[in-house]
């Protein structure tokens, strides 16, 4: 007895010695996507606090492309010691194994979670010289010229064209899809008329606002967002809809428990960083900071949840 007590302590203190030396090397957190966007703010939060907590270099390396599938990989490419993290989304971990013929791993299996740090949903922007102000009328005019409104994304299948395509289908009406390489296109040519519609981050849409170019229709969250109070949701419209991704540090699978815990521990005391969370929620990010259970839980959850609703939709990622 005494031989397995002592077996157990000596054990339990090799873990925590490991996880407090563990930080001794550079970290890296790869982002899916290009610099400026929601990804890449919530990394760059992430990184800077978790340098000044754990006394080591943390930087971010944008690797865009392919819906998040290059970092992806790139990440699973690298050892699984904690070193390499991927501030991961929802398009990588729930919705691509349903819409990307290229998609070649498990997200449940494959990664370890660490925190969901923050959610956002989409909000419904029209160019100013479309005739509505408000999404009833928005849907009464696709419903007049069915096929002939068009909305942008960042792409097929992504979140900004899936929010949108969930929007189409719960409203009954017909539009038509415009992928772009990115967000920051579609957003362009939104503000230059070519496009009558874009299911935008609160982030990119939030300065616009106020300049006259696009009008702010309605949001995909359950309830109003503290960053734009003056717009609905369209759950006012259409009761129950709700569509939101979100931003969450995962590392590859096989990944100490204790490394993960560590990094988990420090990234939870984010949500005590007032500057950090008005950061977040600036940038129309409401924060989560779901710890590695309940963030696992939830990615199991949407897994489902996207694959009832992706299945047989007829989207594939280019």
């Amino acid at each position: 007895m005494y031989r397995a007590l002592a077996g157990i302590a000596l054990a339990l203190c090799a873990a925590t010695g490991f996880a407090q030396t563990w930080s001794a090397k550079p970290i890296t957190i790869i982002v899916p996507f290009g610099a400026g966007g929601n990804t890449d703010t919530i990394a760059r939060l992430t990184a800077s606090h978790l340098t000044k907590a754990l006394g080591t270099s943390v930087v971010v390396d944008n690797r865009p492309g392919a819906s998040g599938l290059i970092a992806a990989k790139q990440v699973l490419g690298a050892p699984a010691d904690g070193y390499t993290l991927f501030m991961a989304t929802a398009t990588q971990m729930v919705t691509a194994p349903f819409v990307n013929p290229n998609f070649n791993y498990d997200p449940a299996k494959d990664f370890a979670p660490v925190v969901n740090i923050g959610a956002n949903a989409f909000v419904i922007a029209t160019k100013s010289a479309l005739p509505v102000k408000n999404l009833g009328e928005l849907v009464a005019l696709a419903k007049q010229q069915p096929g002939k409104l068009s909305y942008g994304s960042g792409g097929t299948a992504a979140l900004t064209h899936l929010s949108a395509y969930i929007f189409t289908k719960r409203a009954e009406i017909d539009m038509v899809h415009v992928p772009y390489r990115g967000g920051a296109p579609a957003m362009t040519d939104l503000l230059g008329g070519v496009i009558d519609m874009y299911s935008a981050s609160p982030s990119e849409v939030i300065s616009q606002a106020n300049g006259g170019k696009i009008r702010l229709l309605a949001i995909s969250s359950a309830t109003r967002s503290k960053e734009l109070p003056n717009v609905p949701t369209i759950a006012e419209t259409f009761p129950g809809h709700e569509v939101t991704t979100w931003n969450g540090l995962v590392a590859r699978a096989g990944t100490p428990p204790e490394v993960l815990d560590r990094i988990a521990t420090e990234v939870l005391r984010m949500k005590d960083d007032p500057v950090a969370v008005q950061k977040l929620e600036e940038a129309g990010v409401v924060p989560l900071f779901t710890p590695r259970a309940a963030f696992g839980a939830q990615i199991q959850r949407e897994l489902l949840m996207w694959g009832k609703v992706l299945k047989n939709s007829g989207i594939r990622a280019e």
